[in-house]
């Protein structure tokens, strides 16, 4: 992949070279593309086989080695660019990419802390209680509830979230089916019962519209702006932005915890962390991330705490459980409740 990639840059430079740029901007360019290129030969050949990988194993260790957030950011517009540029026709066929690895809903936003002190354990134990802070719009709770609850323990990523169906989950087999994760690949995910909990919670509530089907989005909006508010009976059911679900991660997490600017993406980050804690192993944790390589868990997932820690992580577990049974008797009162109504009209 490396030598693919390198001559694929050098012929993007070298078109470069014929417009009116800047001795700097072009500078900057090469530097850029030198230093992925640079990065992409140390790898081992099977973690330079998934370029999606390696350029998120590239964005976590330029933050690990001290570069700023907006530094890293830039990076990633120069080098999503150039793929943009080297997946379209008019790019020798040789040396073209069929697919752009670079994914800007993915890039870090205002990080000020290490992966591994994003939230406290007792925080993330607040945020799997179903308790509604008094600032929370109760219409969207039970929405809100269920996407964070999806992104903190099955850990995936804004855009799988983002294009899940209901017909993704499987409450039978309790599955989870990522159709469209990172490079088009699909994986299944078993789906502990605090998640599947939450996402009945969400279906019970109404605010996703009655008469949809199991094959639109699980998460949608009927809203022009995609700021997802209430649904409206007759207007379409769309894909709701990434800036649109990161912003609901935010401020739900910040009514809760008090914790500001966490994002979709920090939520893998604090759920891989407390797995590898609780003694999952690196392996099994690089199945439910997607990665295609092992190496990439132990930069994602923070250094593994000392032995208190490890046994607070097991308090995190024990009390997600707790709370998923809090949560299922809720749904089974609903489920009374509905056939009773049912019988009554009947």
């Amino acid at each position: 992949m490396y030598d693919k990639y390198a001559a694929a840059a050098e012929e993007y430079i070298t078109r470069l070279k014929f417009r009116n740029l800047s001795e700097r901007t072009l500078t900057n360019y090469e530097r850029v593309l030198r230093l992925f290129g640079a990065f992409l030969a140390e790898q081992s050949e099977e973690d330079a086989s998934d370029l999606y990988d390696a350029v998120e194993l590239w964005k976590e260790t330029l933050l690990r080695n001290g570069n700023k957030e907006s530094t890293v950011c830039q990076y990633l517009t120069t080098l999503k660019i150039f793929f943009d540029k080297a997946t379209k026709r008019s790019f020798p066929k040789a040396l073209r990419f069929k697919e752009n690895p670079v994914d800007m809903d993915e890039a870090p936003k205002v990080i000020t802390r290490p992966y591994d002190e994003l939230l406290t354990d007792e925080q993330v134990i607040s945020l799997f209680r179903n308790e509604p802070p008094a600032t929370a719009k109760n219409s969207l709770w039970a929405r809100n509830y269920a996407i964070l609850m999806i992104l903190l323990n099955m850990k995936i990523r804004n855009a799988e979230l983002l294009d899940l169906k209901l017909s993704d989950i499987d409450f039978m087999h309790h599955e989870l089916v990522v159709a469209n994760g990172k490079g088009r690949k699909t994986r299944t995910l078993d789906m502990d019962a605090l998640t599947e909990s939450a996402i009945l919670l969400y279906l019970d509530s109404g605010t996703r519209p009655a008469y949809l089907s199991d094959d639109d989005y699980l998460f949608g909006t009927t809203a022009p702006n995609e700021k997802c508010g209430g649904a409206r009976t007759g207007a379409k059911w769309h894909r709701g932005s990434g800036r649109w679900l990161s912003e609901v991660v935010r401020r739900m997490v910040l009514a809760v915890t008090g914790v500001d600017d966490i994002r979709t993406h920090d939520c893998r980050h604090i759920g891989s962390r407390i797995c590898l804690n609780a003694g999952a192993s690196a392996e099994q944790l690089q199945g439910e991330l997607g990665h295609a390589s092992v190496a990439l868990v132990d930069r994602y997932a923070g250094r593994l705490l000392q032995r208190r820690r490890r046994e607070s992580a097991q308090a995190v577990l024990a009390a997600r459980d707790e709370a998923a049974r809090k949560n299922m008797e809720i749904v089974r009162q609903h489920r009374l409740a509905a056939q009773s109504a049912h019988k009554k009209e009947a």
